[in-house]
């Protein structure tokens, strides 16, 4: 006997605003644990029923996108301060051995 998959409707309304966002019916009922044609059979079901859901969705999706390339160009200005702190860090190393050369009392 096959085992039945029992969930809310708001999840499954969720599972629906996935494939309708663009993802494979396959690929989300593979994700989930469940049959194709059980999520095809939900998405039949609750299509016009998900419009709030899939705002949200598209707005969590942009949102996601935008941090994602703000923290792309977070990690490039780090990554340029950590390489400019290096040349200031051997700079001083170099300006120090100079100094001890000519004043080797110094410190």
């Amino acid at each position: 006997m096959k085992r039945r998959f029992r969930c809310t409707v708001q999840t499954k309304k969720e599972f629906v605003v996935e494939v309708l966002l663009g993802y494979r019916i396959e690929v989300v009922a593979r994700q989930h644990g469940l049959s194709p044609k059980t999520l095809g059979n939900w998405v039949r079901q609750y299509q016009d029923e998900v419009d709030d859901l899939m705002e949200k969705k598209q707005k969590e999706d942009k949102q996601l996108q935008q941090d994602a390339a703000q923290f792309q160009d977070l990690q490039k200005k780090y990554e340029d301060a950590v390489k400019l702190l290096g040349e200031k860090e051997l700079e001083i190393h170099v300006l120090r051995d100079l100094v001890k050369k000519k004043y080797p009392d110094w410190k």
